[in-house]
């Protein structure tokens, strides 16, 4: 595995190949090693960790790397991986906005208030002055843009970003953003200093006339109740799932979300009854650490009584621990 850099006049390119044995007894650090060494310090990624769930053949990530005046482009390959990015203060390691344009494959961002998956074909524009979570859940192919905010915002005239901004990269700012791009990328061995400084100040510019123009992409109705219930589902034990947190990650009113909600059971009432289901598979495991208390805790009951009546209501019976009869 070889790192090859080339310099011009006009900046740099590097690319990069990392390969890790998924089944190394140290892949954890043996990622870190290559990452710091092949790809140097990223003031934005931290927390870079391979899938638990992964524990066969090779992970991979290739990247090869572009700097367009202030602007650092690439075009990235990656297997599955997790990590996060940004910073909720303000210590000058977080002063960056990425961009991904997803070619194939799938990017979970993720914040306090929002879970956002995105597939091929999608564009997203991130303030990494938000703390985010992120991962490629498949391995993806994308294009992705690191630039300082302070641009953008001076461009914008305001004082702060959208924390996410999402698109279709068939949106005509998108396809005019990723038309200079691929320019860029392309000419990119041509241009002198100051062609190549231009480019990257044009870069910003598209980007905020996306900003500007872009409103956040609304689920399709046929899917809403399906993407909510899958969010929900990904967040039971978490204390501040409402349906406000919910409308939010996906983009919508609650209004919008409730009456996706109108032909059934409401947000909350799902919420409840996959909360309740949760804890009685909890409760049937053998040997499990929780107590009865434990476990309704864990999922959002406000105490045992209140997760007792609910139990007994839906299954006819008090939640017992499985071979505990003191349960």
């Amino acid at each position: 595995m070889t790192q090859t850099q080339a310099a011009d006049t006009a900046g740099w390119r590097q690319w990069t190949s990392i390969d890790v044995p998924l089944r190394h007894p140290h892949r954890q650090d043996l990622l870190h090693e290559q990452w710091g060494r092949r790809l140097g310090h990223l003031a934005h990624v931290r927390r870079l960790r391979l899938p638990a769930d992964r524990t066969r053949g090779v992970h991979r990530t290739r990247v090869e790397r572009r700097l367009v005046g202030e602007v650092a482009a690439s075009r990235q390959f990656s297997d599955p991986i997790e990590g996060t990015s940004g910073s909720g203060d303000s210590d000058g390691r977080a002063d960056l906005v990425a961009v991904h344009i997803i070619g194939s494959g799938r990017l979970r961002v993720e914040d306090t208030g929002r879970r956002v998956d995105l597939g091929p074909g999608t564009l997203c524009i991130r303030d990494l002055h938000t703390f985010w979570r992120f991962a490629y859940t498949a391995p993806t192919d994308c294009r992705v843009l690191i630039l300082p905010r302070a641009g953008l915002l001076d461009h914008l005239h305001r004082t702060r970003l959208p924390a996410l901004t999402v698109a279709p990269a068939t949106a005509p700012e998108s396809r005019l953003l990723l038309a200079h791009f691929d320019a860029s990328w392309s000419l990119a061995d041509q241009l002198g200093p100051d062609a190549t400084q231009a480019a990257g100040e044009a870069m910003a510019m598209l980007l905020t006339g996306l900003i500007r123009t872009r409103v956040p992409v609304a689920v399709p109705p046929e899917s809403l109740r399906a993407a909510a219930t899958a969010y929900a589902d990904s967040r039971l034990r978490d204390p501040d799932l409402t349906p406000a947190t919910i409308a939010r990650a996906l983009n919508v009113s609650v209004r919008t979300l409730h009456r996706a909600f109108a032909d059934g059971e409401t947000v909350m009432a799902y919420v409840r009854r996959r909360r309740l289901e949760g804890a009685r598979r909890e409760l049937g495991l053998p040997g499990g650490p929780f107590t009865v208390a434990d476990v309704a805790a864990r999922w959002q009951f406000a105490d045992p009584s209140h997760f007792r009546r609910a139990h007994r209501g839906t299954y006819g019976q008090s939640p017992r621990r499985q071979g505990d009869p003191s349960a």
